[in-house]
């Protein structure tokens, strides 16, 4: 027979979850292939990673899998284990669905964002400024984009939008460092940043919108041009 539990049960079952081995190998190896510290159409051998991670290879391999079934690495039969390759079909798609939802997030954050928000995407742009100036760091480029992202998103207020962009931040992630390497595009980057910050400082929600739309396809266009190093379908 069932009989009600006491309402403190509650605290007594809470538990804290550390991050297994597993995921913590998948979670280095996410950021590896954002960032391009591995590269699309690389092998990845097993060894090697076990060598690097410190980790064993059961767990390596049990990386691998989780990272196989996101679709970020994929096996070859009897060719091993490679970081997949977007074709130029995959990436579009993740710039359409990326346009309409960082058009969302500078609507909403016009709306929503309190003045420590503001303040904080400000202090992203300058830190995307002075990496733009110095020309040669585009980790700190890429990071201080990604930070001005968090900031929009947090200050967009729809956790809903947020759960959503966050399912495609490996492969954002990887085109961003893509379209980097494109001749120019660094500066080019930071204009548009700059038309979209105005915007939103100026609470014109529905510039903010066209000008995060407008990024996402100049970036989208930057991919194309980026040397072949993403096949046609």
């Amino acid at each position: 027979m069932l009989t009600r539990m006491d309402s403190s049960y509650g605290a007594s079952m809470a538990v804290t979850r550390h991050p297994t081995i597993r995921d913590q190998i998948a979670n280095s190896l996410r950021r590896a292939i954002a960032e391009l510290e591995l590269q699309p159409g690389q092998l990845l051998i097993e060894r090697e990673l076990t060598e690097r991670t410190g980790a064993s290879r059961p767990s390596v391999r049990e990386a691998l899998r989780q990272l196989e079934a996101e679709g970020l690495i994929e096996s070859r039969n009897g060719r091993g284990t490679y970081v997949r390759v977007l074709s130029l079909g995959e990436a579009r798609d993740v710039y359409e669905v990326r346009a309409q939802l960082e058009g969302l997030a500078a609507r909403l954050f016009c709306h929503r964002a309190d003045d420590q928000t503001r303040a904080r995407l400000a202090r992203a742009l300058d830190a995307l400024r002075t990496a733009t100036a110095a020309g040669d760091d585009h980790r700190a480029i890429l990071e201080a984009q990604a930070e001005f992202y968090r900031a929009l998103f947090d200050g967009a207020g729809n956790p809903v939008l947020d759960r959503t962009i966050q399912g495609l931040q490996v492969r954002v992630a990887q085109l961003r460092a893509l379209t980097l390497g494109v001749d120019g595009r660094d500066r080019a980057s930071l204009a548009e940043f700059e038309r979209l910050h105005a915007a939103i400082d100026a609470r014109d929600a529905g510039a903010a919108e066209r000008e995060a739309a407008a990024h996402v396809q100049a970036a989208a266009e930057a991919m194309a041009s980026a040397h072949g190093l993403l096949p046609s379908d």
